[in-house]
């Protein structure tokens, strides 16, 4: 796959690791994807309509933003989300009402599938799970 950059003020996820993990899963599930340049930018989405949205520029690199105070779980639904319409825009599918459609039933399935493909015995044992590993989200900087 192509180099997935970042940009944003990171809380959540700070290493990175759930966010490539879940770029290469959608890489192996959607070949469209290897090619494409994408940026995930977190910011504060808190007054905006959503948690996540796609763009795409004139060379074709698309700009993830998405929400940067989620728990793992949601925010790996939502980078899945947003994935889904990089794919969409690939393929050329416009429609904004089926785009939505879409993704919203496939979130739910590969979300599943995303978590079940990790070789753990449960969620809690992974290292984005960490206490010290996201303090900055749990305390929004304070120390414990």
């Amino acid at each position: 796959m192509s180099p997935l950059t970042t940009s944003g003020d990171w809380y959540c996820d700070l290493k990175t690791i759930l966010t490539c993990e879940v770029f290469n899963f959608m890489g192996e599930k959607y070949k469209q994807l290897k090619d494409a340049i994408v940026e995930v930018n977190q910011v504060d989405l808190t007054n905006e309509y959503g948690v996540g949205f796609c763009q795409v520029d004139d060379n074709g690199q698309f700009l993830i933003h998405i929400h940067n105070n989620q728990v793992p779980t949601e925010y790996a639904t939502t980078l899945i989300h947003e994935l889904i319409h990089v794919r969409q825009t690939i393929d050329g599918l416009e429609n904004h009402e089926m785009r939505e459609q879409e993704a919203y039933v496939m979130e739910k399935i590969l979300n599943k599938e995303f978590w079940d493909t990790l070789n753990s015995d449960t969620f809690f044992s992974t290292p984005w799970t960490n206490m010290g590993y996201n303090t900055n989200v749990i305390n929004k900087g304070d120390h414990l």
